[in-house]
């Protein structure tokens, strides 16, 4: 009897069948990649956060040590003094002639970055001077907005005008701080506008 052999062929993706996987590789990778984005921006954000609750703190307890508020002409106004040199060597005791007691009144990490240009994610020293700068990497245009910004109640009337909405004063608070989130921009006294969809409020919940 005549036995036939089946004979089975091992044989390689064919062009089409390599460019399907490609394909179905290229989605999980972006679908990862977006999961882990997301993740990654909710946690910057928790930073933000408590830098604006810290920083609010901060002027707090100042107030109740000097009697008077940091030395910011910007704070009266939005949208707001940003957390450059001036106001922040007044909050960690570098400014002897406005800080008097000498007291760190804002702790915070160090930020990353090895310029003053490409610094974020917290405190930047030069010396005997320092800056806070807010949780996000920004680039172009977005960085002109890296740091807080800080306002107060300066003129001593038990409320600050909001920003983003003035016909909800914000009241029996010395200062709020906010930032402009990822995108690094904002629109002031539009409280809906798309720029300020990732914004970050020590007054408000979560956007």
């Amino acid at each position: 009897m005549k036995i036939t052999s089946t004979r089975f062929r091992n044989h390689g993706f064919t062009l089409i069948e390599l460019l399907v996987v490609i394909a179905i590789i290229a989605i999980l990778a972006a679908m990862g990649f977006g999961a882990g984005a997301a993740v990654m921006n909710t946690a910057k954000k928790t930073v933000a956060t408590n830098d604006c609750t810290n920083l609010v703190l901060a002027v707090d307890q100042f107030y109740d040590d000097h009697n008077y508020l940091p030395d910011a002409p910007e704070a009266g106004t939005a949208p707001g003094a940003p957390t450059m040199n001036a106001l922040m060597d007044q909050l960690v005791g570098f400014d002897k002639e406005n800080n008097t007691k000498g007291v760190r009144y804002f702790q915070g990490k160090d930020a990353k970055g090895k310029s003053q240009n490409g610094a974020y994610g917290g405190l930047f020293y030069t010396e005997n001077s320092v800056e806070l700068f807010d949780a996000w990497r920004k680039k172009g245009a977005a960085a002109n907005n890296r740091h807080y910004f800080l306002l107060m109640d300066v003129d001593f009337d038990d409320e600050i005008t909001d920003p983003f909405d003035a016909a909800k004063p914000i009241r029996g608070r010395k200062a709020i701080a906010w930032s402009s989130g990822r995108d690094g921009q904002y629109t002031t006294g539009q409280s809906t506008a798309s720029k300020n969809r990732d914004n970050v409020y020590s007054w408000r919940g979560k956007n």
